[in-house]
Formats: structure tokens, sequence, C-alpha cells
């Protein structure tokens, strides 16, 4: 053999290569050998000194190195890879991947010969035809692709499907390990694999999710097996990756709408479509999201542009017809790094309502099957929230009609009968002359026919309020505040109504509807009611409040009246029921119905002592309603 080459670091960088390398010169002199090679030939170096490249080939593969020498011989160039068995020293075949290039070594043309061992023994007896033919299969024609690296995790070998998937070369992937391309939620996954190899017991199959080169996540089920070589000894792995990511998110997408078809399970709406947000935004790998729906943004993950506007963009999205859109360029006026973003339409009674928004700093994150399946998840989740909201009207419309029904059929009925038999008995006493019992008679028929009109007024709120429902809007809530102030001092007049009112904002938004101002007149009649007092004292002050990140109004009607004992209060928010009290005098139906409006726009309504733990000292009521 020739003298080595003078250079350390070359020596010590084929030392440390996990494959086996030989330099030969001259077609068959042996020049250089690694020390793996000697270690996995079972060789020594005297041995190899005393031997040709031919010394070491299965006697039927000759025929292969000949071939390859004629080649080069006629100035060609053979295959860079090709399989053939090798002789260990005792006697065993290897099977060996052989590589071989062309290089100058000491000055001299040589050609450099890698080979790792791929012995396995339903093949090592088979012709290298047939070992080729299925290295082949796996390499280029197969939807399987598949990784070998060594205990230390570094690369030996993998095929072009798992190139392709990823968009790297293999002379790009060959100097780097799995872990370069591993996500992080991978990391934890696949480094328990590594321990759980080294100890002898490696998982058989698992879930990785490897970034290609334009940043995108594949997922992959990867099935691991050790290679061992003829001693038995481990020395690499290999990794069957079969591509998941299209299953992973349509099971992910048809399981998360299973998770909410049922709106009701969450408290509002706010919390239901945060939920959704975040669910979606994890199986697209997405960092900013926004649900905008009837005119309110439901849902934000991230920090969105400040000339952001969801409505000019729902009006785009109208305006062109677009279901879906895609936008890869030109993201920035969505945020700050935007790359990536899809758009789809929310549709209700199928007129546009709104959209769902995903978003991502990586560029071209999404895949063509992708915005296919967001489309899918936006048009399904948008018609189980509309269904939904369908069933729970018609049932609580249904439940509305039983109501009014049993109070106009029984507390209707029992007001007729009433004033019947006073009419009767009037009839009756015509000839007695019997002043007094007329006017008694009188004012029991009035009493019982003002009731029946407070019934009946009662049941005409309550079925606009059923319409109001449908009808929420943003709304300027100072002007309506005033109006009810204003009626009210016509109502009591000649009462004296003093109103501070006090309102930080000069513009402050409400979302209600037409009944709000019925509320606000409610609150006032009652605050008169019950101050014995001539003149009124009323003080009515506005705030702006967050409560579980939802933006409201509060509205604060302090009076100074005689109050209300705090066992009485729960009563006024009670559900009517047929034969209610509220019917006798009419006292606390105007602010039961408030409560019932209120709850319509998501708002509330509430009672405390204006003194605490002193309730004849006046009463305050706050009404909160969502901020516009």
């Amino acid at each position: 053999m020739s003298e080595k080459p003078s250079i350390s670091s070359f020596e010590a960088l084929f030392d440390a290569n996990p494959l086996s390398m030989i330099i030969v010169q001259d077609l068959t002199k042996i020049v250089y050998c690694n020390k793996t090679f000697i270690d996995v030939f079972g060789y020594s170096l005297e041995d190899v000194q005393k031997m040709e490249i031919l010394d070491f080939v299965h006697k039927d593969d000759i025929i292969l190195i000949k071939d390859r020498q004629k080649i080069l011989l006629e100035g060609g160039e053979p295959e860079r890879r090709f399989t053939m068995r090798f002789i260990h020293k005792d006697g065993s075949i290897m099977l060996t991947q052989v590589t071989g290039d062309n290089i100058i070594f000491n000055g001299k043309p040589a050609r450099i010969i890698i080979s790792a061992n791929i012995s396995a023994e339903p093949l090592i007896n088979q012709s290298p035809e047939l070992v080729n033919a299925l290295l082949d299969a796996l390499t280029h024609h197969t939807e399987l692709g598949f990784w070998v690296d060594d205990l230390d995790d570094h690369t030996m070998y993998i095929n072009d499907r798992l190139c392709e998937v990823l968009g790297y070369t293999f002379d790009e992937i060959k100097d780097k390990s799995v872990t370069d391309f591993l996500h992080p939620v991978s990391q934890e996954t696949y480094h328990q694999s590594i321990e759980n190899r080294k100890e002898g017991t490696p998982t058989s199959s698992y879930e990785l999710v490897l970034i290609d080169r334009l940043g995108r996540p594949n997922t992959f089920r990867v099935i691991g097996s050790t290679l061992y070589d003829s001693n038995s000894q481990p020395m690499a792995s290999v990794g069957f990756f079969a591509n998941i990511e299209p299953m992973k998110k349509l099971s992910a997408i048809v399981s998360t709408l299973n998770k909410y078809a049922l709106y009701s399970r969450y408290k509002d709406l706010s919390t239901f479509w945060n939920k959704v947000l975040d669910d979606i935004l994890g199986i697209f790998y997405s960092d900013h999201g926004m649900v905008f729906l009837d005119s309110e943004i439901l849902a934000k993950k991230g920090e969105f542009g400040f000339n952001f506007s969801p409505t000019e963009i729902l009006e785009d999205l109208t305006k062109k017809g677009d279901i879906v859109s895609y936008i890869d360029t030109d993201c920035s006026h969505f945020f700050d790094s935007a790359q990536s973003v899809i758009l789809a339409t929310m549709f209700l009674n199928q007129q546009p309502a709104g959209f769902i928004l995903i978003g991502s700093e990586i560029d071209n994150l999404y895949l063509p099957q992708d915005v296919d399946l967001f489309m899918t998840f936006a048009n399904q989740i948008t018609m189980n929230y509309e269904h939904h909201f369908l069933y729970i009207e018609s049932e609580e419309e249904r439940e509305y009609v039983s109501i009014l029904l049993d109070i106009l059929s029984h507390d209707f009925l029992n007001a007729n009968t009433s004033v019947h038999g006073y009419l009767e008995l009037l009839d009756q006493g015509l000839d007695t002359q019997n002043i007094d019992k007329f006017k008694e008679f009188l004012s029991r028929s009035i009493n019982v026919v003002e009731r029946s009109e407070r019934i009946l007024q009662t049941v005409q709120q309550l079925t606009k309020i059923q319409k109001e429902r449908k009808a929420k809007r943003t709304l300027p809530l100072r002007p309506i505040l005033e109006n009810a102030i204003e009626l009210q001092k016509t109502m009591f007049y000649p009462r004296k109504i003093d109103v501070t009112f006090e309102c930080p904002k000069k513009k402050v938004n409400v979302i209600a509807g037409d009944l709000l101002q019925n509320v606000f007149e409610n609150v006032i009649n009652n605050a008169v009611k019950y101050t014995e007092e001539q003149d009124v004292k009323l003080d009515i002050k506005c705030v702006s409040v967050e409560i579980e990140e939802l933006k409201l109004i509060e509205i604060r009607f302090t009076d100074y009246g005689m109050g209300i004992p705090d066992d009485i209060k729960p009563r006024f928010f009670k559900r009517l029921t047929r034969g209610d009290h509220r019917f006798q005098e009419g006292s606390g139906l105007g602010l039961y119905l408030a409560s019932v409006i209120l709850d319509t726009y998501n708002g509330e309504i509430r009672f405390s002592n204006r003194v605490p733990d002193d309730h004849k000292k006046g009463t305050v009521v706050i009404v909160q309603i969502p901020e516009g």
C-alpha cells in the first residue's frame, strides 16, 4: 500500500466516517483504507496492504468490477452507485451499497469507494440485479420515504421520495441529521425514540413533523427499525416515512366539527369562537386568526395592522364573490410580517355575513388542499352554528308561545270571569238603590280590566322581544337615554324629576335593538314610583367596563327612594307564570320585561343598595350592555 497522505486532518476525517472507505489507483491497487473498513470487514492493515480490490469481492460479482474497470479504461464514467457482495475475513458474505467517485490522491488520479453494509439474510445469496431492483424501487418508485442514519444520528441515506417532499436534494441533506428538520412539537418524540433505540427497545411506530424547504410542516407516520451488521451489532437505523399530513388535517377538521356541533355547551359567542379559532390555528400551524361575524370581531389571535378593516375585507370578498381566498403576496395590511393568509367567507341565511381568517409569517405555508379543506371547515362550522341557533330560536319561540297561551287562557279568562260576575251583581242590584255597593262593584271591575290590560300589554311586549332577538345593531346610547328621561318627566308631571346625567364619552355606542329605550323607561319609572317625596332625585352614570375580555357599557341608575328589601329583589327577575302576582298591581312587571329585553342583547340588569346594608336609603339599578 502507498504511503498515507501527510495531511492529518484527511486521515482523521476518513477514520471518523461511519462508512467504509477505500481509495484505489491503477484500477485495482488499494492505496488507502479507513479504520471503518478494517473494523467492518475484519482484516488487519497488514492484510489490506497485501491485497487488491478484487480479493475482497464475491466471486460471482467480480464481473461487475471488471465491467466498471473496462468503462473507466475506455474513458467513460460508470454509474456512481451500485450493489455488490464483499467477503468478510471469516468468509461470511456482506451485501453492500457502494458509491464510487473520481478523485486526485497524492497528485495522481484515483477512485474513492464508499460502502455501507446492508446485509440481510434473505438477500445475501440473491443476485446483485435483484438487490439493485429492490433498492431502485425503494429509492425511486415508492410513495414511502426512507431515511437511514447511524447510531449517532448522522444521515447515511435518504431516498428520492423524501427528498421530494422536503424540497431538498440528497447532497443538501446528507450532511445533516433528522433533528435539523424537526418541528418543535416533535423534538421530544424523536429524542425519546433515539433513547429507546440505544437501550435496545426501538419505538416501532410514531409521528414526526418535519419542516420542508419552504418552512411548511409535514406530518409523517414513521416505522423505524434497527439495522445490524454481520456480527449482529447495531450499526444504523432506518425509518420508513408515510406522509399523513393531508389525512391528519382532515381527521382533525372532522373532530373539531364534532367537538363544536353544539354551541349551547359554551357560555357565549366569544368563548365558542375563540375555542374554534384556537383549534383551527393549531391544525394549520398558523399564528394569526380572526372570526368576524355580524359586524363583530368574535375571536382574534395575534396583533393585526392598524389599517386592517374587517368590514372592508368582507365588502371586498362579497364584491368579488369569493368563497375562499388565498393570499401569498402583499399581505402586510393584515399584520406585520404576514406572508400567507387564507380567508373563507361565512354565510348566514345564504348571505355573506363574515369571514374566518388564518395567517402565518411563513411564506407559502398553505398548500392547495389546505385552502380547500379550510373552506370546507368554514362552511360547515357556520352551518352548524346557524342550524343550532335556528333550533334554539324555535325552541325558545315555542316555549314563549306556551307561556303566552298559558297566561292568556288562565289569567285573562279569570279576569273576564271576574268582570262578568261583578256585572251580574250590578244588574241584580239595580233596584236596591245601594250606591256604595254599586261603587264597590264598579271599582273592582275597573281593577280587573286594568289587570287584563297589563296582561295584554305584557304579552305584546314579549312578542316584540322575540322579534328583537334578530334585530340587534350598533346604537348611540346618549340620545336613547335622553329620550327615556324626557318621556318619564312628561308622564309624571307635575312631579319634578331632577336627573344628574354623567357620561365621560361624548359618543358611546352599544349593541342593542329598538326596545332599549323601554328598558330605560321601566328603570326610571320604577325609581319615580318608589320615591315618596314629590320631587324625585335620580343620578345616571355610564362607564366602560371589561369582563372576561368582553367590553361592556355599564349604566348605573341611583335613586333616593324607599328602596327594595333584599329578600324581594330576586323576585323581580323570575320568569312569569300563570296567576303571577305581578299582574295584580303591575309591581315589578317593567323590571322583569327589562331583564328579558337585556337578555336578548347579551346584557344584564341587577340591583344593589345605594347605602350598603341599608336598603331603605335608595336603590342602584345596574344595566350592562355590550359596547358597540
